[in-house]
């Protein structure tokens, strides 16, 4: 998070604190004349309280500014960078990695992969380079898939008739009572559904309800449910350390395995497409590229430590 956009939650949650003073007001008027990164940054925040883009609105409204009073100063900054993360004007701080990392409830660092137990028994597990938020509440069990890829088994706490969902930029996950994954491609949203079944509804034509069910797969975005297809065998190994390929061409294995790596891995054009199968342990970078070679008839190219390129033999 900058110092600018800091100071400039700052000072909204100072002016709209009960207890403002008309010093106050003068100081922040001060603060704001003194340049127009100032003034840039104080209006970026005030975008904060517009409507989240594809959000929920009564999630939305369990962790808005009336929450102000109840909580502390750090959750209230947490809370307006919430909002500020996923409202579409916060596309730009979105992308900035040290304040995803500060305001997420959970998240995990490139090639990490880590499982929690949340309030409700749900068992949620992220992948590499994944953050959510959580708006637990009498009315909600929401996370907010902030980006990554989580794959959830859903609690059942007795007496409650509250639905687990999973919020996402381009629209609403609803478990119907099962096992999922959730991953945010950027462009669009992939649901992989292991048990039961979940309820798709895109953010900007929510009618357009999709049931997906177990054994099946389905890419979403902000308009549409892509087709439903079946589950693709071993989509749940990650969870295991696992990296699954089915017939899966080489430029997008490598993309895949750049996911949990530190450094580059690109490969000649001329082999991008070549299909690779198998099962690779994600933590052994070198034993799966002396796979590749090995199993590919392939040569590897290191410019340096991390940058990798594959060529034919």
């Amino acid at each position: 998070m900058s110092n600018l956009l800091k100071a400039a939650t700052e000072w909204y949650i100072r002016l709209h604190d009960t207890d403002v003073t008309a010093q106050d007001r003068l100081e922040f008027e001060r603060w704001l004349a003194v340049s127009s990164r100032h003034r840039d940054a104080w209006a970026s925040i005030q975008q904060v309280n517009m409507p989240f883009n594809g959000l929920d609105p009564s999630i939305g409204h369990a962790v808005l500014l009336p929450r102000a009073r109840q909580v502390g100063r750090r959750q209230m900054l947490k809370t307006i960078g919430f909002v500020f993360v996923l409202g579409g004007s916060g596309a730009l701080v979105y992308r900035e990695r040290p304040w995803q990392a500060m305001l997420a409830d959970y998240s995990t660092a490139k090639g990490e992969r880590r499982t929690w137990t949340l309030p409700d028994e749900t068992v949620i597990v992220l992948n590499t380079g994944t953050a959510i938020d959580t708006v637990y509440d009498a009315g909600h069990r929401v996370v907010v898939l902030i980006k990554g890829e989580i794959m959830v088994e859903t609690g059942h706490p007795a007496g409650t008739l509250v639905p687990f969902q999973v919020q996402t930029r381009h629209g609403m996950v609803t478990a119907l009572g099962t096992k999922f994954s959730v991953r945010d491609h950027g462009t669009h949203i992939s649901v992989n559904v292991f048990e039961h079944a979940v309820r798709i509804n895109p953010a900007r034509n929510s009618a357009h309800e999709t049931l997906v069910k177990a054994d099946q797969a389905a890419n979403f975005d902000n308009e549409h449910v892509g087709e439903i297809k079946p589950l693709l065998s071993g989509a749940d190994l990650w969870v295991k350390s696992i990296l699954s390929a089915n017939d899966m061409p080489l430029q997008t294995f490598l993309a895949e395995l750049g996911r949990y790596h530190t450094g580059v891995l690109r490969c000649d054009s001329s082999i991008a497409s070549m299909p690779v199968s198998g099962a690779f342990p994600l933590d052994d970078l070198d034993g799966i590229l002396i796979s590749l070679q090995d199993t590919y008839h392939l040569r590897i190219e290191f410019l340096t430590r991390y940058w990798v390129t594959l060529k034919p033999a």
